[in-house]
């Protein structure tokens, strides 16, 4: 739990623990492997996460009970309205876990089709008593339905494995579903969360009976530019698409870097 951190990484702002972290701890995870099966979340209390030590995203977890700050904020603080979020992406569950946490009424569906990520958000959302809140759906998210082959990423990372259009050692086959036929479409959704390493407009785009309703009231997605290139994805086809079917998207950082975060909301 948190109080297992080391002493400045519980006092220090996020940005500057990430810092530390990344200048001192990094390279002595090794010595404090007991956060990694109990890690404590700094915006929801009580809950907690096993991690993989060594994956990126578990070890700022871990360290700091924090990711990605700004996008942790911002969830918690539509979250505390209550609603339904839907996660594509999920990936080990810290957003899927801090929606349930914030509002006794939330609910959760979380796709993840990686076969890791997926068995340890499984015991994520077990260990914190909210299964019967969050719902896991285990396939990629994408525009059409079918098999679709799906890179596991690096062996020691948990968050970099996607859909892929070559095959190769590290991938596999996985199902693909679209999300508006698995969400009912009379569902109002308060966030849909995507962040899926280049394939964000693929998996918006099986959101489409769900969007032309307006039924989603806040969208946040990735343009990670260098995967969409490998995918042969054009780099403003989410925002292209989104804008057809009546939302207006703001980036949330320079919109010439290689990775920029977008919100859309009904225009």
């Amino acid at each position: 739990m948190s109080q297992h951190r080391p002493i400045a990484m519980r006092i220090l702002p996020p940005r500057l623990a990430i810092s530390l972290f990344d200048r001192f701890y990094r390279s002595r995870r090794d010595r404090w492997l007991s956060l990694y099966l109990d890690a404590g979340l700094l915006a929801a209390p009580g809950v907690s996460m096993r991690l993989v030590p060594g994956d990126r995203v578990s070890d700022l977890i871990a360290f700091t009970g924090v990711r990605e700050s700004a996008l942790t904020q911002r969830v918690v603080k539509i979250a505390r309205k209550g609603g339904t979020m839907i996660d594509i992406g999920a990936n080990l569950g810290y957003f899927s876990l801090l929606w349930a946490a914030s509002h006794a009424s939330n609910r959760c569906i979380a796709f993840e089709a990686g076969p890791r990520p997926k068995e340890i958000l499984l015991e994520n959302i077990k260990k914190n008593g909210m299964a019967d809140r969050i719902q896991v759906i285990p396939h990629a998210a994408s525009a059409k339905p079918g098999k679709l082959l799906f890179d596991l990423g690096p062996e020691d990372q948990c968050g970099w494995g996607g859909i892929a259009i070559t095959k190769g050692l590290r991938q596999i086959e996985v199902e693909a579903v679209r999300v508006d036929s698995v969400v009912a479409v009379d569902e109002p959704i308060a966030l849909l969360k995507v962040d899926v390493e280049g394939a964000d407009a693929w998996a918006l785009m099986g959101c489409e009976r769900l969007l032309q309703s307006k039924l989603v009231e806040e969208i946040w997605f990735e343009q990670n530019k260098p995967r969409m290139e490998l995918l042969g994805v054009q780099t403003n086809a989410a925002q292209e698409y989104l804008e057809s079917v009546g939302y207006r998207c703001t980036p949330h950082n320079n919109v010439n870097d290689s990775m920029v975060e977008w919100s859309a909301v009904p225009s």
